[in-house]
């Protein structure tokens, strides 16, 4: 096997550009590896979920699609008296909407979100508040959600908003999925900016 170093002036061998730029290569792939193991652990697999706010909140906003299990869980958060507002993103409209057309025993507020991203689910949320002058939120979602709509929400109200929910049992190939669905979600959402409202 021949030598591919190089030797130099003072004697001491040189490496070839080709091999520095294999190892260049090489660290970034392990890198890259590394990040998307620790990102999915986190964000998917073992996702992080806040406890729910000690005092009551000015409102409990529901991210969509409001599935039974979303719905029985605020509706006993509400029953409960952890929140003065409910707030439901309505993406299936009409129907979604038909439970702001109820009578509830506190405020419901239902919203189409504009655009139907968790973007603009956040913007429908943060201009409630504004007219309301509400102050303190909990967010209501799913748990491989939970991550991204904390990152996106809080960019969006500029406060640090917990994000509460409840775990559910999800394929193990569908999981992959979402791990590259909230990659790519991320990446959006760092490359839009802030929200303006």
């Amino acid at each position: 096997m021949t030598d591919q170093t190089q030797p130099t002036e003072t004697g001491r061998r040189r490496t070839p550009p080709e091999h520095i730029l294999a190892r260049v290569v090489s660290t970034i792939f392990v890198l890259a590896v590394a990040f998307l193991v620790v990102f999915a652990w986190k964000v998917v697999y073992r996702p992080h979920y806040d406890p729910y706010p000690e005092e009551p909140v000015d409102a409990l906003f529901v991210l969509g699609p409001l599935e039974p299990w979303r719905m029985e869980q605020a509706e006993q958060l509400m029953r409960d008296g952890r929140a003065r507002n409910l707030v439901l993103s309505t993406p299936n409209m009409p129907w979604d909407a038909m439970y702001c057309d109820r009578e509830h025993d506190w405020p419901s507020y239902c919203f189409p979100p504009d655009p139907s991203t968790t973007r603009g689910e956040a913007i429908g949320l943060k201009r409630l508040a504004d007219e309301h002058d509400w102050s303190s939120f909990a967010v209501l979602t799913i748990e491989f959600h939970a991550a991204r709509s904390r990152f996106i929400i809080e960019r969006c109200m500029g406060q640090d908003i917990p994000v509460v929910g409840r775990l559910q049992w999800v394929p193990s190939e569908l999981k992959l999925y979402h791990v590259a669905y909230q990659l790519g979600g991320y990446a959006k959402e760092i490359w839009l900016g802030r929200c303006e409202v």
